[in-house]
């Protein structure tokens, strides 16, 4: 699940207005929830699903090479046919794919619009309900019960939308004309779906999901579904669509299978003292409570860092003039789920909210609109003429490219938060061109 495509709606550019941010939105049919509504305001480049580029054999000799591939994997025939018997390409799968999208919404709005007033509301509601069982998950995973509910949120809107794509179709789709470098993907996904079915857990007509095959209550594509779904209820099937039981517990084994450490809060809001050196701050730099309280670092709201000997991380979502966090695993867990630092930090702070903890010491920058691909990657070719390496020029903003960053920024006698802005772009063109 760590790759952002395991499911559609945090990748797709859909144009939509914040307001929508409190409310269920469709895109052609396919309903799309909260985390998924603020990919928008996007910039979008479209093209037209070409079939030409699809695998070369037709379509029907592929299903047959597919067929053969399943049963390999022991697979049985009524599956096979119920599956692929007049299977027919998923068009608006491949627009969907075909889009370039380009996630330029602030973190702070991001937050803001997920964390609002109606989803803790609703959140604690379903806390309250489920009360019991929630604790009984706790108990086994050691995932406490606010983080499951703010991933629920996020993923369907509290179970309030699954997606409307038949996931088998559009999988076969994609596998047979998707991106030619993603197909690999899609066709694992397939088999997974297939293997779902084949071993009783959901029947086709329950396997509808978002275009890129994620699924239920917490949106699991079919590999994650494999490797870690869980029959919590003990009915002989792990139901991520109807059972509650199964879907927390799921949840919760991705978790802890992914690093999730009991008795740890993602994270606490962190304030510095002047002159704090903000290269420190990234992921890839650990310290103890001790060592970062050492540098002067102290939480936001004045209460005492607590005593714990585990490695923490101090981040700056939004640039050295925003909110500040220090880290745990579990921020890092939640990152396997989803990596998307703006997914990570919404999950950690709505679980914190809905235990009742207030707003943000620090106030978020006023919205900026985020570089684009194209201004990023402008961004990369203008560090290296300038001597830094950023690493591949791909319109990505990753570790390599921060640390260019910082050393630019170091240079010029910023503060080194790493942050790609129109400030730090301008710069770095007037510095290229000197």
């Amino acid at each position: 699940m760590g790759n952002v495509l395991r499911r559609a709606g945090f990748v797709l550019a859909i144009a939509t207005v914040f307001a929508a941010a409190n409310a269920t939105s469709t895109l052609a049919g396919q309903p799309k929830t909260l985390a998924k509504a603020m990919t928008d305001r996007q910039d979008v480049r479209t093209t037209a699903p070409r079939f030409a580029q699809a695998d070369s054999a037709p379509f029907e000799h592929w299903i047959a090479a597919l067929r053969a591939e399943a049963r390999t994997k022991g697979i049985g025939e009524n599956t096979l046919a119920e599956a692929f018997d007049g299977l027919r390409l998923n068009r608006r799968a491949l627009e969907l794919e075909a889009r370039q999208p380009e996630f330029v919404t602030p973190v702070g709005a991001y937050v803001a619009a997920l964390t609002g007033k109606q989803a803790l509301a609703t959140g604690r509601e379903k806390r309250r309900q489920h009360a019991a069982l929630l604790a009984r998950i706790e108990a086994a995973y050691g995932v406490p019960a606010r983080y499951l509910l703010a991933i629920w949120r996020l993923e369907s809107d509290y179970g309030a939308n699954f997606g409307s794509f038949p996931v088998v179709e559009t999988l076969a789709t994609l596998a047979y004309a998707g991106t030619p470098k993603r197909r690999p993907f899609w066709r694992r996904q397939l088999i997974g779906a297939l293997e779902i079915v084949d071993r009783g857990h959901a029947t086709f007509a329950r396997l509808v999901g978002s275009w890129a095959g994620a699924m239920g209550h917490t949106q699991f594509i079919p590999t994650t579904y494999l490797d870690h779904a869980v029959d919590f209820d003990g009915d002989g099937r792990r139901d991520l669509w109807r059972s509650l039981p199964d879907v927390f517990a799921s949840t919760a084994n991705y978790l802890r299978k992914s690093g999730w450490q009991s008795g740890l809060p993602f994270g606490w809001e962190a304030a510095l003292p002047e002159g704090f050196d903000y290269s420190r701050a990234h992921l890839g730099e650990s310290r103890t409570v001790a060592e970062w309280r050492a540098l002067g670092v102290r939480r936001a709201d004045g209460k005492p860092l607590p005593e714990i000997d585990r490695p923490v991380s101090l981040i700056v979502p939004a640039g050295w003039n925003g909110p500040v966090f220090l880290v745990t695993q579990n921020y890092r867990a939640i990152l396997r789920y989803n990596n998307a630092a703006a997914y990570a930090l919404t999950v950690g702070l709505l679980a914190e909210r809905l235990e009742g903890q207030g707003d943000l010491v620090a106030r978020w920058p006023a919205a900026a609109r985020l570089l684009s691909r194209a201004e990023k990657a402008e961004l990369q070719r203008g560090l290296m003429a300038l001597g830094y390496d950023p690493g591949p020029v791909d319109g990505k903003v990753g570790p390599e490219t921060r640390k260019a960053i910082r050393a630019f920024q170091k240079r010029a006698g910023k503060p080194a938060d790493g942050y790609a802005n129109q400030a730090l772009l301008d710069a770095v063109r007037k510095a290229a061109h000197r």
